[in-house]
């Protein structure tokens, strides 16, 4: 029951993203066009957004200090208007990616502004964050007043193709006054095609098919295993498509990522791995104990760190067998379930 509840949570929670906390906020979705023809439209608009919008690109290289979402100044470029100085139009710094969603190819944009010099986070972990999203006609829809936690499993499909190519920060300090200082996170800005965005739906200040801009500074971020299977949700993408929503082993109604049996053999997927707890005082004696096992196999993983109620900290290092040795893990493979652990 606990399984089937978070599914409809996430499904649930996938509209709301974004915008949840405001009362006035109401979501209504039109018929859907073809995503494919709406692509192309859309990269229209992109392009024309590119080509009118600059930013101020001299004043961010000669900062003081690191950067900051109110540092980031995105500015159109009036018809007979010369490009200011030490600026750069928008065509000639942004970054094209590409990815398949829905069976459609999308090319998205990124303003990398510093990459950041913690870890890149999985497109299904939980990340925290501040944010700004725009429209193109450069309304704000929507931003974090502090540091907020996302994840980005349900969040637009834009996000969680984005978020990953960046890194957190590597250090914080907490301050006198309970606030967080982070040093050298990711920032940057995405623009994203209604298709890696709502789409067919709409919300206060955001109309159906509309191209959104998220300016985003990444701070940290947390490795998720949705159903505590031991197995991380980035993990069961079996397709490696980045969409745990298409993955389901067994066939019954629960996707892989929120499945405590991937496999429908009666033994949980727990059950089929093999694991060593490893535990200290202190995080960075854990850390020294599992650096120093390092490397591992191409089988084996560590879970994150945790934080135990007792004061120590712990982590797993779990071993995927494959007891007939035909390619698939135990805890996939229903006629083998030689590991119970």
């Amino acid at each position: 029951m606990r399984n089937q509840l978070n599914v409809l949570f996430i499904f649930a929670l996938m509209f709301f993203v974004f915008t949840c906390g405001k009362d006035d906020d109401e979501i209504t979705s039109t018929p859907p066009r073809d995503r494919a023809e709406q692509q192309a439209s859309d990269m229209d608009t992109l392009q024309n957004y590119f080509q009118t919008h600059y930013y101020n690109s001299g004043a961010l290289n000669t900062l003081t200090t690191y950067p900051t979402l109110n540092d980031i100044v995105i500015t159109k470029l009036e018809e007979g208007e010369t490009l200011p100085p030490n600026t750069t139009l928008l065509s000639d710094a942004v970054e094209a990616k590409t990815t398949t969603y829905k069976d459609v190819n999308y090319t998205y944009y990124i303003l990398s502004i510093e990459e950041g010099l913690g870890d890149h986070p999985h497109f299904t972990d939980q990340v925290r964050v501040n944010y700004e999203g725009n429209t193109m006609d450069d309304e704000v829809f929507d931003n974090s007043v502090n540091p907020v936690d996302l994840e980005l499993i349900i969040a637009v499909p834009g996000w969680n193709r984005v978020l990953p190519q960046f890194k957190t920060a590597s250090s914080f300090t907490t301050n006198n006054n309970g606030t967080i200082t982070f040093e050298n996170y990711g920032i940057g800005v995405m623009f994203l095609p209604s298709g890696l965005g709502y789409f067919s739906n709409s919300t206060t200040g955001i109309s159906a098919y509309s191209c959104l801009v998220f300016k985003f500074e990444l701070y940290q971020y947390q490795v998720m295993d949705h159903d505590n299977d031991f197995i991380p949700s980035y993990m069961e993408d079996e397709d490696n498509n980045m969409d745990v929503f298409d993955d389901n082993t067994d066939g019954d109604r629960f996707y892989n990522f929120d499945d405590s049996d991937d496999d429908g053999d009666g033994y949980k997927t727990f059950r089929e791995v093999l694991y060593t707890e490893y535990t200290d005082s202190s995080r960075s004696g854990l850390e020294a104990q599992l650096q120093a096992l390092a490397p591992l196999n191409s089988n084996q993983f560590f879970t994150p760190i945790e934080d135990k109620d007792d004061g120590t900290f712990s982590a797993k290092l779990i071993t995927l067998e494959d007891t007939n040795g035909n390619g698939i893990p135990n805890y996939l493979d229903s006629t083998d379930a030689a590991t119970i652990n």
